[in-house]
């Protein structure tokens, strides 16, 4: 994988889960670092995508491309535990693109004012709002800009969410590789007890330390 937001000129990230400012109100695990990485192909293609809006005005603005396995679950988790089960018919994946590598969750910003662009409703609005053809005027023109941007480099959207989009791939496999260097490695993380449960509580930011040695295992407390 590349990460989008070191090798995509003038692409700008803000990475939503990495921090508290997202839907469940605490960073998820798996996301020690800000970053968004994704495979090659899908990379290259939106390279391409950002080069044509480029000549209209627009930028990307990224919150988040892989997902860890664990960040997944980690959702699903926040929608057991305050009884918001129905999101997971529709909002919330038990099981995510985002796993694989080759979806990405993003917006247009304005190149020459370096501001987000009106969409109608904010990044993960849990709602009928957050439907990709639910708007109008301004803000349903600038949904379809990034839509035909988007489909002209292969990428499909899904249409109960405007800012989310996938380059249909085969052979890949969901991963559970965390951004942070210092959270538990693929294989060796395992859910806090009690998580999915009212009255449970996540961290509420990251407690960052040095990467270990190659040959050194990580801390499997160190996981919000």
């Amino acid at each position: 994988m590349v990460d989008l937001c070191e090798v995509v000129e003038g692409l700008r990230c803000q990475i939503a889960y990495h921090s508290a400012d997202n839907f469940t109100g605490a960073p998820l695990p798996g996301y020690g670092a800000p970053a968004a990485w994704m495979l090659s192909q899908p990379a290259e293609a939106l390279v391409q995508v950002h080069r044509s809006l480029a000549e209209r005005g627009y930028g990307l603005l990224v919150f988040d491309a892989y997902r860890p396995i664990r960040g997944t679950l980690a959702m699903v988790a926040w929608a057991e535990r305050t009884g918001q089960a129905h999101l997971l018919n529709g909002y919330i994946a038990r099981r995510s693109g985002h796993n694989h590598g080759h979806t990405v969750d993003l917006t247009l910003y304005q190149l020459d004012t370096g501001e987000p662009v009106d969409m109608g409703c904010p990044f993960d609005t849990l709602d009928e709002r957050a439907h990709t053809s639910n708007a109008e005027g301004e803000a349903l023109a600038a949904r379809l800009v990034l839509v035909q941007a988007m489909k002209d480099q292969g990428f499909r959207n899904y249409s109960k969410e405007w800012w989310h989009y996938r380059l249909p791939m085969d052979g890949t496999q969901a991963r559970d590789v965390p951004y942070g260097c210092f959270e538990a490695a693929e294989g060796a993380w395992e859910p806090v007890e009690g998580w999915d449960r009212t009255g449970y509580e996540p961290a509420m930011s990251w407690d960052p330390r040095p990467c270990p040695a190659p040959d050194a295992a990580p801390d499997p407390g160190s996981v919000p």
